[in-house]
């Protein structure tokens, strides 16, 4: 399985989809964003390229690197919610706030920005910690 074409492939796919997911991210897949196939782009990224250099450490390590985000992605989006009532509107209604960095200018940043942030990294987390679950209980060599 381990095989150098492999390797050098999943390199570069792992590249390419990671890319991809964040465009899709911030552009969504309908236009208001896309969290959730964003999501399951990088995580498949992630997880081709665990496959390609399958060993047990690098199993373990990417489920500890991963696990977190699912816990932050559920605070994200939750607290995306929570902003609509602290504003004295309901819960999940978009809030817009403009950021200003020196650097760069005046940025507007939104609630469903963020919610579509906290959906991304759940999904991410949950998949890979899932497909790799399977994977280690398959035991492969």
């Amino acid at each position: 399985m381990n095989t150098t074409l492999l390797q050098l492939a999943a390199k570069f796919i792992r590249s390419i989809m990671l890319v991809a997911s964040v465009f899709i991210l911030l552009r969504g897949h309908n236009a208001p964003g896309g969290g959730f196939i964003g999501g399951l782009l990088a995580s498949a990224g992630i997880v081709i390229y665990t496959i390609a250099f399958y060993s047990l450490p690098l199993l373990s390590k990417t489920l500890r690197t991963i696990a977190p985000l699912r816990i932050v992605g559920l605070i994200l989006a939750l607290g995306s919610g929570i902003l609509g009532l602290i504003f004295g509107e309901s819960f999940l209604h978009a809030q817009w706030f403009k950021l200003n960095i020196p650097i760069l200018g005046t940025i507007d940043l939104s609630t469903p920005l963020l919610f579509d942030i906290g959906v991304y990294l759940a999904v991410i987390g949950v998949m890979v910690m899932v497909i790799l679950l399977l994977m280690e209980d398959r035991k492969w060599s």
